[in-house]
């Protein structure tokens, strides 16, 4: 059985290492877990990242709705006395029906989604349509140019197993679901009315 968090988080190491953009990233906070998917489709999402700040690495967030400010507090998210800032979430059986370049590409878009600042927030693209992602094809061609400088590194793929393990034999893969964090509800307010 090969331990797919476990060989998933070696690798993301392996490619902080190697990427120079990547460099700013400490693999010892960013967590690796399997999700499930519901259907056998194999169309769909693949990965996500979940960051565990808000915007530019706040742990507290505020929002206004029906007349009431709520503020929410991502509380820190210890493991091992460290915390974790990021969990990668790997779509089980449908990431495994990817080619093993496939599979690289998901794994670099999803470590190209976390902040440059390493503050617990995704990477943000201003004046863009998305501001995740700045336009699909700049993003999807910046990850096949980190995708292939990681490759040119002459990384020890055989190292990592679980890359040629395809969705029919997911069965040969331990993985384990990592419940997602909640944000915390601490304070519920009446909105000051708006100057005259």
């Amino acid at each position: 059985m090969v331990d797919f968090n476990f060989s998933m988080t070696r690798l993301l190491t392996e490619i902080c290492s190697k990427v120079e953009e990547f460099q700013h990233i400490r693999p010892e906070q960013v967590l690796v877990s399997a999700t499930f998917a519901r259907s056998r489709r194999k169309a769909g999402l693949l990965a996500y990242v979940l960051p565990l700040k808000y915007r530019a690495g706040s742990p507290i967030e505020r929002r206004v709705r029906g007349g009431r400010e709520y503020h929410w507090a991502m509380l820190p998210y210890l493991r091992e006395g460290r915390e974790v800032l990021y969990i990668i979430y790997f779509v089980l059986p449908r990431f495994l029906h990817l080619s093993e370049r496939e599979k690289l590409e998901t794994v670099v878009h999803e470590l190209y989604h976390i902040s440059p600042d390493f503050n617990g927030d995704l990477r943000r693209f201003r004046g863009a349509r998305s501001v995740l992602h700045g336009t699909h094809k700049a993003f999807d061609a910046k990850v096949r140019q980190l995708t292939d400088a990681f490759l040119a590194s002459a990384p020890p793929l055989n190292d990592y197993a679980f890359l040629s393990v395809s969705g029919r034999y997911a069965d040969q893969l331990r993985a384990t679901h990592i419940p997602e964090p909640r944000p915390k509800l601490l304070k519920v307010a009446a909105c000051p009315p708006s100057p005259k």
